[in-house]
C-alpha cells in the first residue's frame, strides 16, 4: 500500500490538470483560468504550489498520503534548513486529493520536485550557469525580439527559466518569452506549451 501511495504522491507533484487550462492560448484571445494545479511566485520570493489529482482508489488512505508527504518535506528540511518546505494543506475530498505546498525559494522547488526552476535577475542566471545564448519574443508582437545582450541588460526585471508543465503564476506580468511558453490573456500566467517539452525562458515584471 505504500509503494502505491509514493506512486500517487509523485503523481501529485509531477501532473498538470489539464481542465480548466483552456482558458491559456499565446495569442492571448481566451480568459484566464488557471486551473487547479500551478504554482504561484510570490512578492515575498517564496513558491506556492496547488496541486488537485484524481485520489479514487479506495485502498488510498488519506492519512497515509498525509504521512508521506510530510516525511518527504521532513527529510527534505532536515539537509536544507527547517522550513525550507512547508506543507501548508493536505485534503481528500470528492475523491479529489489536494495539496498545498510552500517552498522558501525558487531553488527549493527545482530541488525537492527535481525539476528545473529558477526565477532571478539575468545576472543571477548567468551565475547560475544558465545558457541565455536564447532569443525571446516580445509578448504580443512576435516579430520584436532580443537576444543574450538585450536579456542581460534588463536587470530590472526577473526571468523564469524551468522545464516544468505546470503552469506558473508570475506575480506579475510576462513582457518577453520563448519558444512554447503558452500566456494568458492578461499575461500573468505562463505555462510550458502543450505536446512541448524542453526548456522554457520568460522575462516578467
Amino acid at each position: 500500500m505504500k509503494a502505491n501511495l509514493k506512486i500517487s504522491y509523485k503523481a501529485i507533484i509531477a501532473s498538470l490538470i489539464l481542465t480548466g487550462m483552456s482558458g491559456l492560448c499565446a495569442c492571448g484571445s481566451q480568459g484566464d483560468e488557471i486551473g487547479a494545479t500551478y504554482i504561484s511566485l510570490e512578492s515575498d520570493g517564496t513558491v506556492k504550489s496547488n496541486i488537485e489529482e484524481e485520489f479514487a482508489q479506495s485502498y488510498y488512505d488519506k492519512d497515509e498520503l498525509q504521512q508521506s508527504i510530510l516525511s518527504q518535506a521532513a527529510s527534505y528540511n532536515k539537509t536544507a534548513g527547517e522550513n525550507h518546505v512547508t506543507v501548508e494543506k493536505v485534503e481528500v475530498n470528492n475523491n479529489m486529493a489536494m495539496v498545498l505546498m510552500t517552498y522558501k525559494e525558487a531553488a527549493d522547488y527545482a530541488a525537492f520536485n527535481e525539476a528545473v526552476f529558477f526565477v532571478g535577475t539575468p545576472g543571477k542566471a548567468q551565475e547560475a550557469g544558465y545558457n541565455l545564448n536564447v532569443v525571446l519574443s516580445e509578448v504580443g508582437d512576435d516579430q520584436k525580439t532580443i537576444g543574450k545582450a538585450d536579456i542581460l541588460a534588463m536587470e530590472d526585471m526577473k526571468l523564469l527559466i524551468t522545464d516544468i508543465n505546470e503552469p506558473v503564476q508570475l506575480g506579475g506580468k510576462a513582457l518577453y518569452i520563448s519558444d512554447h511558453v503558452t500566456v494568458s490573456k492578461n499575461s500573468k500566467v505562463v505555462r510550458l506549451t502543450e505536446g512541448e517539452d524542453g526548456m522554457i525562458y520568460i522575462l516578467f515584471k
